[in-house]
C-alpha cells in the first residue's frame, strides 16, 4: 500500500512539474484531473476537476475527436482556437488577434479515461503567419518594380521610339530601380539590426542636432505637398548613435508626410521624461484603425496598400524605427484615431 502511495505521489509530482497542460478525461467528458499548467494555460481561476471538457473548449471538432478516440482507440491531434467562450472561426472573428490557439493531443488510456495534452501555440502560429506574410510581401514588393523595369527595357530595345519617349521610359526604369535599391537597403539594415551586427557607436549629441539632420533630409518631401513641418527641440543633451536616431525620426516624418493631406501640418517635438528623451511626431492625416495598430511595426504591413505604394514607401520604415528603439533600450508607441491623425513617440534613454 505504501509503495502504491509513493508511486501515486511521484506521478502527481511529475504531472505538476510538466509545462504542458495535462487533462484526464473520463468517458462522460468530465475532467477527472488537471495539472497546474493546464489551469494557468487555460486561464481558469477555479479548479478544472469535475467540469465538462466542452465547457472549457466549446469545440465541435474536439467533441468529434473524443468520440472517434473512444470508438477506435487511436491517438489524434487537433488545433483549437479560443477566445472567451467562443471556439473556431467565431473566436477568430470575435477575438481579432487576441484569441489563443492550442494544440491538443488526445490519447486513450483504457476504457475509462482519455488524456489530453494541451500546448499553447499562439506565439508559434503568429510567428508562422508573420514569416509567410513576409515572404509573400517581399516577393510582391520586388515583383512590381521588376515588372516595370523589364517591360520598359524590352520596349526600349525593340521599338523605334522618339527621343522624348526614350527619355520618359528610361526615367521610369530609373525610378523603379531606385525603389528596389531602397527596399534592399532597408532589408539589409533590418537584418543587421535583427542579428545585432550593429554596435551602437554612442556619442554625445542633442535633440537640436538630430532635428537639424532630419529637416535637411525631409524638407523636399514636405515642399512637394505644400506641407509645413515644425520642429520644437527642448535643448536635450543625449548619448546615442546619432545616425540611427536620425534615421528613425526621419522615417517617422516621412511616414507622417505620406499619410497626411496636402498643405496640412506636422509637429516634431522633444521632451524629457524620467531619464528618457521622448521625440514625438504628430500628423493630422488619415489615422490608423485600432485593429491595425498592433501590426503596423511589422515588416511590409500596410494599413493602406495603395496609398503606401503611391508614396514610394518600402513598407519597412516603421519596423526599422522599432529595431532602432530596441537597440538603444527604448520604445516606440503610437496613439491614433481614424480621421484625426496619429502621434508616434520614440523614447530612448538620455545616457
Amino acid at each position: 500500500m505504501l509503495k502504491n502511495d509513493i508511486g501515486k505521489n511521484r506521478f502527481l509530482a511529475i504531472m505538476e512539474a510538466m509545462s504542458e497542460g495535462i487533462l484526464l478525461i473520463n468517458r462522460k467528458n468530465r475532467i477527472a484531473m488537471a495539472n497546474r499548467s493546464a489551469e494557468e494555460m487555460l486561464f481558469w481561476a477555479a479548479p478544472l476537476e469535475g467540469r465538462d471538457i466542452t465547457d472549457v473548449f466549446s469545440s465541435s471538432t474536439l467533441e468529434r475527436s473524443l468520440k472517434s478516440v473512444g470508438r477506435n482507440g487511436d491517438r489524434t491531434s487537433i488545433k483549437v482556437t479560443c477566445w472567451k467562450g467562443s471556439t473556431g472561426d467565431k473566436a477568430i472573428v470575435k477575438g481579432k488577434g487576441r484569441e489563443k490557439q492550442y494544440s491538443l493531443s488526445i490519447t486513450p488510456i483504457d476504457d475509462k479515461y482519455i488524456v489530453i495534452s494541451a500546448e499553447d501555440i499562439t506565439e508559434i502560429e503568429r510567428l508562422s503567419h508573420v514569416r509567410q506574410d513576409f515572404v509573400s510581401n517581399v516577393s510582391h514588393e520586388l515583383k512590381t518594380p521588376l515588372t516595370a523595369i523589364s517591360g520598359f527595357a524590352e520596349t526600349l530595345t525593340e521599338a523605334d521610339l522618339s527621343a522624348e519617349d526614350t527619355k520618359r521610359f528610361a526615367s521610369i526604369i530609373l525610378k523603379n530601380s531606385t525603389h528596389m535599391q531602397r527596399i534592399v537597403s532597408d532589408l539589409l539594415l533590418l537584418t543587421s539590426l535583427d542579428r545585432e551586427e550593429i554596435e551602437p557607436a554612442m556619442k554625445d549629441t542633442s535633440d537640436e542636432a538630430i532635428f537639424s539632420e532630419v529637416k535637411a533630409y525631409t524638407a523636399y518631401r514636405a515642399e512637394e505637398k505644400g506641407m509645413a513641418i515644425s520642429y520644437e527641440p527642448a535643448g536635450i543633451a543625449v548619448r546615442c548613435q546619432e545616425s540611427l536616431i536620425v534615421q528613425a525620426v526621419m522615417n517617422l516624418v516621412v511616414n507622417a508626410v505620406s499619410y497626411s493631406p496636402a498643405e496640412s501640418g506636422i509637429e516634431v517635438r522633444s521632451r524629457v521624461r524620467g531619464g528618457m528623451m521622448d521625440i514625438s511626431v504628430q500628423d493630422h492625416g488619415v489615422g490608423i484603425a485600432r485593429q491595425d495598430i498592433a501590426r503596423i511595426f511589422e515588416r511590409f504591413y500596410r494599413v493602406d496598400k495603395g496609398r503606401s505604394r503611391e508614396s514610394g514607401g518600402t513598407g519597412l520604415g516603421l519596423s526599422i524605427v522599432r529595431h532602432i528603439a530596441m537597440l538603444h533600450g527604448g520604445t516606440i508607441k503610437v496613439e491614433s484615431e481614424l480621421g484625426k491623425g496619429s502621434v508616434f513617440t520614440l523614447s530612448i534613454p538620455i545616457s
